[in-house]
């Protein structure tokens, strides 16, 4: 067997998964606020530092349904939530959310701890 035969296809591969972590694979980097249009119902990914010293707003069951988060500007906005978050983001430094601005607020549909 020719070892020719497999260069080809382990170059494609390698090209492949450089381009994948290049562009395509999650980042813990924070983004901006500023990339999100006022009025727009459009969700979109933005990773944000979580403002612990802001504290926490909680639901009648304890459950975590606001926080403070910062971009890489340092712009604090406040983030509401559809559906309260687990205990875990009161540690989180960075979170990745998933969601749109609504006036002066951030509303997630969903929120990752990357940090």
């Amino acid at each position: 067997m020719k070892i020719s035969k497999f260069i080809l296809p382990i170059i494609s591969a390698a090209v492949l998964a450089l381009i994948y972590y290049i562009y395509f694979a999650p980042t813990k980097e924070l983004g901006s606020f500023s990339k999100f249009e006022g009025g727009s119902e459009i969700n979109q990914q933005i990773n944000v530092g979580v403002v612990q010293s802001k504290g926490f707003e909680r639901d009648s069951n304890g459950g975590i349904i606001s926080f403070y988060a910062k971009d890489i500007n340092n712009l604090e906005i406040k983030i509401t939530l559809h559906e309260p978050v687990p205990e875990e983001i009161v540690n989180a430094e960075v979170v990745e959310l998933m969601g749109h601005m609504h006036g002066s607020n951030f509303t997630a549909a969903s929120v990752s701890v990357l940090k």
